[in-house]
């Protein structure tokens, strides 16, 4: 951003987080299928997995999460059950013999900066805590 006025995808909080779980009731459930299924990623959907403060450039509801709305994605009105359950799935595909082909290459950026904000979040569900640890065993680089 050469203006120095601030990217236009920061403070767009409003609305952001229950866009985004909005969009996880209705995906989630798809995406276990397809991991169960394939035993890795095979379609578009790395945003609503592993949000971030960013949108991802092919997300079609450019979806992000502020660390002041990060609550709204636990909870009575979450898609929290199926979300521990498609993230507990992948890191047991992650921790398998296909290890990093489980998601691909091009995805292993957006892994690396959930990490990298989620790490820091305090008041975490016990469940999320667990997946922050076996997922960063791995290399994510940034891309």
């Amino acid at each position: 951003n050469r203006s120095g006025s601030p990217p236009r995808w920061l403070g767009r909080d409003e609305g952001q987080a229950e866009n985004l779980v909005s969009q996880q009731k209705a995906e989630l459930p798809i995406i276990l299928r397809e991991l169960e299924k394939h035993g890795r990623k095979c379609n578009c959907w790395i945003w609503w997995v592993f949000p971030t403060e960013m949108p991802g450039a092919c997300d079609p509801i450019q979806s992000s999460i502020s660390r002041k709305n990060v609550p709204a994605l636990f909870g009575e009105d979450s898609a929290e059950d199926v979300w521990q359950q498609v993230l507990e799935k992948i890191c047991d595909l992650v921790e398998g013999e296909d290890a990093m082909q489980v998601i691909p290459g091009i995805d292993h950026g957006r892994i690396h900066f959930f990490l990298k904000l989620w790490k820091d979040l305090p008041d975490l569900p016990e469940w999320m805590q667990n997946v922050i640890v076996r997922l960063d065993r791995f290399p994510w680089p940034p891309r």
